[in-house]
């Protein structure tokens, strides 16, 4: 009698313990709508939530209506990212802030399907080495298994080649542009930061202050895509596209230069917030 009861005891306690666990731990809740441009309902689409790269905090799938409700372990202030994905739909990212016992409401629209047909261009481009060698997106970014520190420490650890170029050009990155605009920074001798940030990246790669000051500040996980444009690209006709780094960052995040990447509100999110409903 006593061995038979001792495996739902020790069932019951582990629950118990788990129970207090998840109590102590502050939840906030976050309710999600997806739709594409034309505001038809995005049903059965994947969501995840994350902080930082690493940490999921809960997956569900949207309704036939596109809506999904989740709950999440709130620890800190940290911004989260909810990510949404379907076929046929092009993936979307979205940052957002919970408070503990607190409801955020994010909503995430794509372009509908038939307005989705110019990135397919693109993917046709992906078994080329060049293309494989110059850009890199969020997909990747999210799957590797490396520790990634900030955008410069990505470009070194999975695209080094950014850093140096292909045959033929006698250097790599020297200009950075990030979400369409041109960072451009005072000339001085590398500061002692920088030079440690140099370390793992090609020889010819250590000596350009741009680059390392610029993707420093930039937090991986706030990275749509990188594309890179060598010596000889001449897709533009624009001052410093050559041996250029373009940044694109994910909806609802900023650049400011000498402050870095951050996620703020837009007035989509302020909107909402205001239409709920007192509790």
């Amino acid at each position: 009698m006593h061995r038979s009861l001792h495996g739902p005891i020790i069932a019951a306690i582990t629950a118990v313990i788990a129970s207090a666990a998840n109590a102590q731990s502050p939840r906030g809740i976050v309710r999600i709508t997806a739709r594409d441009s034309t505001g038809t309902p995005i049903a059965s689409a994947e969501l995840t939530i994350r902080r930082g790269l690493e940490d999921v905090l809960a997956r569900g799938t949207t309704d036939s209506a596109g809506r999904a409700t989740l709950s999440v372990e709130v620890k800190d202030s940290a911004d989260m990212q909810a990510t949404m994905r379907k076929i046929g739909y092009a993936r979307a990212d979205r940052f957002f802030a919970a408070a503990p016992h607190d409801t955020a409401f994010v909503t995430i629209t794509v372009p509908a399907p038939g307005q989705a047909l110019a990135p397919v261009k693109v993917t046709a481009s992906r078994g080329d080495p060049r293309w494989n060698s110059y850009h890199l997106d969020a997909d990747e970014i999210e799957q590797t298994k490396l520790p990634l520190l900030d955008a410069w420490d990505m470009v070194k650890k999975l695209r080094p080649v950014m850093l140096t170029s292909r045959g033929g050009c006698d250097t790599g990155v020297q200009e950075v542009w990030v979400n369409g605009k041109r960072i451009r920074l005072p000339l001085r001798p590398i500061g002692l930061a920088a030079m440690r940030a140099n370390v793992g990246a090609p020889l010819r790669a250590r000596y350009s202050y741009i680059p390392v000051s610029v993707l420093s500040d930039i937090a991986p996980e706030h990275v749509q895509e990188l594309t890179y444009h060598d010596c000889f690209d001449t897709s533009m006709a624009a001052v410093g596209n050559n041996n250029a780094l373009f940044v694109v960052l994910k909806p609802g995040v900023v650049y400011v230069q000498d402050v870095g990447s951050f996620v703020v509100a837009t007035s989509a999110d302020t909107a909402l917030r205001q239409a709920r409903p007192p509790r």
